[in-house]
């Protein structure tokens, strides 16, 4: 072999330029997958005006890409199996980003390109952490950090910007739907320029053999995690769906209370960075569990019975804590999976039923509010989901530790 020629130094190794890729594609998917959401529940009043929606239409507008994030999970493993990993990412993204500019052009389109919008989000979810664990593992807890916490960097710039452009387009709905369209874009680029590096572009049918395959279904700890997926998801997407109109209510000025949606995600990103690499630590993820399940109990109590000057404060509780739980979710679903081959489809079951579950919250807690249940009831009631929360991530947590002994 030929020394390197003087002055040059030698490239990035192909290792190296994988988890560069990886991690381009990491956040690519993080900062494009909340703000869809955001933005139509931060204009949910001007929606239904502009597209004359009952408010059961807002409810169903509010829950489909969360059903559609539970219903379409077992697409991810036979997409990635025909398309390979970089080329699913890349034609997720695209698809949403079609689907944001198309959805405004009528209420059929707002309807039908808010189910695409939800499978594709949903998709590229469930593929996440198959990128981390397979191009990112040696830092895998750093990189769920960092992919949790541009979850939470993209709903709050969806949240707080989705007004001042409704306003900065002379408050044309449509328009101001449509111009989301520009990020979803740039975010498909990326992957299309950065995908193909991550060396995964062919299909996955030849994964390294476990030995005899079980139905996923039976895979430790799998119902556990899926548990305290979906109840940290339901408290996360029916806070999404209804703060706003909750803080209202409560007789918060409605601009003070959009803005409270923005702050819940901001308050959570410094959660959503630790606590999924704190998680690294088998020994802490019990207690972190413990933590964040408690305080989104008492952020619950405090919203629902507190006074509305606290509001803030306990929206940055709910934010720490729905933030950190979904790093913790994401965690486990990369510490618990039986093999790296399986990833997709654990994530998938676990991803697929949580969310199924969690889309009872934006779903059914609008209508319950409009037949005359007051807020503060219906907040003290999903306490006992994080009561729920609280024990199946005790038992996830053990379930993980049972699981990377055997590795």
């Amino acid at each position: 072999m030929n020394p390197p020629e003087p002055g040059l130094r030698p490239g990035p190794s192909p290792e190296r330029r994988q988890g560069i890729a990886a991690g381009i594609l990491i956040l690519a998917i993080g900062l494009s997958a909340r703000f869809p959401i955001t933005i139509v529940s931060s204009l949910l009043g001007e929606i239904g005006g502009a597209y004359a929606l009952s408010p059961s239409g807002l409810a169903a507008l509010s829950a489909i890409p969360v059903l559609l994030f539970g219903l379409s999970a077992p697409l991810a493993p036979p997409l990635v199996a025909r398309l390979g990993l970089s080329r699913s990412v890349s034609g997720l993204l695209g698809a949403v980003a079609i689907a944001t500019l198309v959805r405004p052009l009528g209420t059929p389109a707002l309807f039908a390109g808010t189910v695409v919008v939800g499978i594709g989000i949903a998709l590229l979810s469930i593929l996440a952490p198959q990128i981390i664990r397979v191009a990112l593992a040696k830092r895998g807890g750093f990189w769920t950090g960092v992919y949790t916490s541009s979850f939470g960097a993209s709903a709050a710039i969806g949240a707080a910007l989705a007004v001042p452009i409704l306003h900065m387009l002379g408050d044309d709905v449509a328009g101001a739907l449509m111009a989301w369209t520009i990020p979803l874009l740039i975010a498909t680029g990326l992957a299309l320029a950065f995908g193909p590096r991550l060396g995964l572009a062919g299909t996955q049918r030849g994964a390294t053999s476990d030995g005899p395959r079980e139905s996923i279904l039976r895979a430790h700890g799998l119902w556990a995690v899926t548990g305290f997926f979906g109840c940290q998801a339901l408290l996360y997407f029916s806070l999404t769906a209804w703060l706003p109109t909750i803080a209202i209510d409560r007789g918060m000025p409605p601009d003070q209370a959009g803005l409270l949606l923005a702050w819940m995600s901001i308050a959570g990103l410094p959660g959503a960075l630790l606590a999924p690499t704190l998680a690294t630590r088998a020994s802490l993820r019990t207690m972190l569990t413990v933590i964040v399940s408690v305080l989104a109990g008492a952020g619950l109590i405090g919203l629902a019975h507190g006074p509305i000057a606290l509001a803030p404060l306990m929206v940055a509780m709910l934010g720490v804590a729905l933030s950190s739980s979904f790093g913790l979710g994401v965690a486990l679903i990369v510490f618990t999976a039986p093999s790296t081959a399986r990833t997709a489809s654990f994530s998938a079951v676990g991803q697929g039923a949580g969310f199924a579950f969690a889309a009872l919250g934006p779903l059914l807690l609008g209508p319950i509010a409009h037949a005359g249940v007051p807020w503060s009831t219906i907040l003290t009631a999903l306490v006992a989901i994080a009561v729920a929360e609280l024990l199946f991530g005790i038992a996830g947590s053990r379930a993980s530790l049972r699981v990377q002994g055997r590795r």
